[in-house]
């Protein structure tokens, strides 16, 4: 079950998220008990040739409730999604909505995703790295916990398969601008037509907020 699944933040290590367990309803706790095993990882490090055969692996940070995971799923029927998040809610509401879709192309991790990337995926390992709305940690002193940073964008490089490719996507500007600097061969691009516009996402709009695409590739 989701208790038994380790939430792994290391002494020292500067988290890109706020850590949120966040208060479960006795319907998220139904589809917790029922459904998360279906999609659950074992520990890893993990071998995605004997985990999924010959499957293109895509790795989502900070998932949310798996809209956009859900998206991705049915669109690409013959890749698999490894999904990350921390907040027990929201993955509540991810695998009910793939139980409910009977997809079977999606894998959930409830974990520190950069520490999972870091320490249980291979190097040249990954087809693409999705990461939507990331924090923007605004205040100026919080910047150094963006998840677009020199540091961790090299270890997303490493982990990318030659050609593979990262997308982001953003409501705050200087953050966009940020993430144009610090990704190799970065571009804006247009919202991918599996995306669907998350209530985060509105909520941005509706804010007056201009909603960035980036795109980078090894």
């Amino acid at each position: 079950m989701l208790e038994n699944a380790r939430l792994r933040v290391e002494k020292g290590v500067i988290r890109t998220f706020h850590a949120r367990r966040g208060r479960v309803t006795k319907n998220q706790i139904f589809a917790l008990e029922n459904y998360f095993k279906k999609f659950e990882l074992p520990e890893g490090p993990w071998n995605f040739q004997e985990l999924f055969g010959n499957k293109d692996v895509v790795y989502e940070i900070g998932c949310g409730s798996g809209e956009s995971t859900i998206g991705f799923a049915k669109a690409n029927p013959n890749s698999l999604i490894i999904a990350v998040e921390v907040h027990r809610p929201s993955i509540s509401h991810l695998v009910e909505s793939a139980h409910n879709e009977n997809l079977t192309n999606i894998r959930v991790c409830y974990s520190d995703a950069v520490q999972v990337l870091r320490d249980w995926i291979s190097d040249e390992s990954l087809k693409a790295i999705y990461a939507f709305f990331p924090d923007p940690w605004p205040k100026k002193r919080h910047n150094k916990r963006r998840l677009f940073r020199a540091e961790i964008v090299d270890l997303m490089q490493r982990k990318l398969k030659p050609g593979g490719e990262i997308l982001a996507a953003t409501d705050w500007q200087e953050y966009g601008k940020q993430m144009i600097e610090v990704l190799p061969n970065s571009t804006l691009t247009n919202r991918p037509s599996w995306r669907p516009k998350t209530k985060y996402e509105r909520k941005g709009i509706e804010a007056g907020r201009e909603i960035m695409e980036v795109s980078g590739s090894k």
